[in-house]
């Protein structure tokens, strides 16, 4: 007899006659229901075993998608953590640059702030002498027309004591 017995072992099942033995039919009618339960159990077992596999397969499945879900995960908060960094270096390189620029055109802004001093200082000094030059050309045209108005006065004087001795002669 094999280790695993089936329904139909069991229907077909024998046993030596004695005497004083037990019912046949009876015997024969308990094989019967034992080998239904067998082949209800033996299906069962099959139908189960059937979806163990099949719950089986799902869950590697499953298992699968979470692997595959958190490797995603850490390649993402990794390309996360790679582009806040590399965000924050660039945001850096660009504050660096900015602020030599910045620099750069203080500089550029305070040169011309100085040649426009020096170019207004250097105005300055050409006006006053501008004003100097005028004043001293408007005084001494002054004072040729104070010395042009003596000599006119002057020649007034002389005519009038010219014809003064005139008419007193005559």
């Amino acid at each position: 007899m094999s280790t695993r017995l089936t329904a139909m072992d069991i229907e077909k099942q024998d046993f030596t006659r004695k005497m004083r033995g037990f019912d046949p039919d009876e015997v024969q009618l308990f094989l019967k229901a034992v080998a239904e339960e067998i082949e209800r159990l033996n299906f069962e077992n099959a139908t189960l075993r059937e979806e163990n596999g099949s719950v089986r397969q799902r869950l590697d499945e499953f298992q699968d998608r979470e692997r595959t879900l958190q490797e995603t995960l850490v390649t993402a908060q990794r390309m996360s953590t790679d582009l806040r960094d590399r965000s924050k270096q660039e945001a850096e390189l660009l504050v660096r640059e900015a602020r030599v620029k910045a620099e750069r055109l203080l500089e550029q802004a305070q040169d011309q702030l100085q040649a426009l001093e020096n170019e207004i200082g250097r105005v300055r000094l050409e006006k006053d002498a501008f004003e100097n030059r005028l004043r001293a050309s408007i005084e001494e045209h002054l004072s040729l027309l104070d010395l042009r108005r003596q000599e006119k006065a002057d020649g007034d004087n002389l005519r009038f004591l010219r014809r003064r001795s005139t008419t007193d002669v005559g």
